[in-house]
């Protein structure tokens, strides 16, 4: 038994996995079928990596038992990140690291594991080596920095740092823009990023544009799921812009695209934003419908962050409804999943739910307090359009209160923007 292809097979056999098990996520059952037929070969840093998954050295499928050049590790590296396995990733990253020698191996290494400790959602350790990346990468190497700073913006915008976000995003492009053949799919995802922070921070138009950017560029990448990412960005943002028929449109593209891919995560997530297109339509059963079945999608699948969107959606519409009970354990679920996930800004939304919701049932001081936290979330992470939307909601409740003055004053602050008097305005009503 000579070839790489049999000793594969065999090496899976003794091991009692399947095909599809090898390949998962690193490569398809067909690939490995036509490997262990001896018909293809695969990459040394695709076959590494199918060799750690069964517990055996590379050297094992090569015949070479001491492969340990530091691109065939970097390589395999990055794939094992990519098959949503970073602690191997890692591991090969430590492994690696004695063999760098210029600084741009060294950058690449320090970008490998900060994506790493991004999937493993150590946030800060990630920020930090992907930091350390940036600072030791050479600036005649524009599609590394470039490369870099699309995964500092990533983690920046999941630490809803959208300000920061932004500037990592604006000179991700500009070093993409000094490559002369950038990846089409990696300017997509800096667009991409780029439009989720300025939606962040309440910039719906720049939001607009930049998903348009995306999914240009993602065409030009063929990337079905980059495609996808951008007509669900579109999505959000026609809906926000009252282009209802456009947003039904994006959001329809997206989870045919999602479905195709078999990113059922992600396909589920579009039907919140139909949901909301509906209700924003005046379709309120549909709407309620497909937040329904987002929401009893995500809990089977036990994404918090989708329970925690979809959640606090259903309980807006419980709240518009009169259903305030409903409304009221509708947005306490909504909190204990996006406080789960670190999604503190829908945490805040269905915070300022459950204030409204309490008012209603007659807790005017729980009301207070709860729209006082939900305030104070959005004000450390600047999240201008999401802030604006509760203090509307807020001066709602002080309107039916009858303290005209104040619902007058967080009306103001909510139509202008202008978040400098809100200290005053919190502690007038203590």
């Amino acid at each position: 038994m000579n070839s790489v292809g049999e000793r594969l097979r065999e090496a899976r056999l003794a091991r009692g996995l399947t095909q599809q098990q090898l390949a998962r996520g690193v490569a398809t059952k067909g690939f490995i079928s036509q490997v262990e037929c001896n018909r293809a070969t695969p990459s040394l840093a695709k076959l590494r990596l199918l060799a750690e998954r069964l517990g055996l050295p590379l050297g094992h499928f090569t015949g070479d038992h001491s492969p340990l050049e530091l691109t065939y590790l970097r390589k395999s590296a990055e794939l094992a990140v990519k098959a949503k396995e970073p602690a191997q990733a890692l591991a090969l990253v430590e492994e690696a690291g004695p063999l760098a020698r210029t600084a741009n191996e060294r950058a690449d290494l320090h970008r490998i594991r900060g994506m790493a400790l991004d999937e493993l959602g150590r946030l800060a350790e990630s920020l930090v080596a992907l930091q350390t990346a940036a600072a030791d990468a050479p600036p005649d190497d524009p599609e590394l920095n470039g490369a870099i700073y699309t995964e500092i913006a990533t983690v920046l915008n999941e630490q809803e740092h959208f300000n920061f976000a932004v500037e990592a995003g604006r000179r991700g492009l500009y070093w993409l823009e000094r490559v002369r053949h950038a990846d089409p799919a990696l300017r997509s995802r800096v667009l991409t990023n780029l439009g989720r922070s300025c939606w962040g921070l309440g910039q719906l138009e720049q939001s607009h544009q930049f998903s348009l950017q995306a999914l240009e560029a993602a065409t030009d990448a063929e990337s079905l799921l980059r495609m996808a990412n951008a007509h669900m960005s579109l999505g959000v943002t026609a809906r926000a812009k009252g282009l209802l028929d456009e947003a039904i449109e994006h959001c329809n593209r997206a989870l045919e695209i999602h479905a195709r891919i078999h990113q059922e995560r992600n396909a589920n997530r579009v039907l919140n934003n139909i949901g909301d297109v509906h209700y924003a339509a005046g379709r309120t059963s549909a709407a309620w419908d497909a937040q329904l079945r987002c929401l009893t999608r995500a809990r089977e699948l036990s994404d918090d962050f989708e329970i925690g969107v979809a959640a606090g959606a259903l309980a807006r519409y419980a709240l518009d409804a009169g259903k305030d009970a409903e409304a009221l354990e509708l947005a306490r679920e909504s909190q204990r999943a996006a406080e789960r996930s670190q999604d503190h800004l829908h945490q805040a939304l269905a915070t300022a739910i459950e204030g409204a919701a309490a008012d209603r049932l007659g807790h005017p001081m729980i009301a207070d307090r709860r729209f006082k936290a939900a305030i104070s979330m959005l004000v450390d992470r600047e999240a201008a359009g999401k802030l604006s939307e509760v203090c509307a909601m807020y001066a709602d409740v002080l309107r039916h209160r009858g303290e005209q003055d104040r619902a007058f004053a967080f009306m103001r602050v909510a139509a202008a923007r202008d978040f400098s008097k809100l200290p005053a305005l919190l502690r007038a009503g203590t």
